[in-house]
């Protein structure tokens, strides 16, 4: 009874930790706007917790995303804009939203959402 029991929960356990890799997987385009007058486009990969990818400057250039962590619900991650280096935290929201926070911009901090595209 206890080993059946014990496999039982083993097999929660497992199946839980698997739908939120998941879920937690971003890998792909995403887009939002800031403040209704900014577009961005952020292209994201996921390897463990190791984050990659680009955004679209507003020049059109893609810029790389320098440093990038995922753990759990959370992300963060750096690119060069204009002589210096804006930091990005996020959380997960669902496998479609996330909210990003970009800091040490020329207009304060930035809070908005960007949408799987793909």
């Amino acid at each position: 009874m206890i080993k059946k029991t014990l496999t039982s929960v083993a097999f929660v356990i497992a199946f839980i930790t698997l739908c939120y890799a998941v879920t937690t997987d971003i890998t792909g385009h995403w887009s939002g706007n800031i403040n209704g007058k900014f577009d961005v486009a952020y292209d994201f990969k996921v390897d463990g917790a190791i984050l990659t990818g680009t955004t679209t400057g507003p020049d059109g250039n893609k810029i790389a995303i320098v440093g990038g962590v995922i753990k759990d619900d959370s992300l963060s991650f750096t690119f060069p804009m204009q002589d210096q280096q804006l930091k990005v935290t996020g959380k997960i929201n669902s496998p479609e939203l996330i909210t990003l926070k970009m800091g040490g911009t020329p207009m304060g901090d930035m809070t908005f959402d960007i949408k799987k595209s793909n």
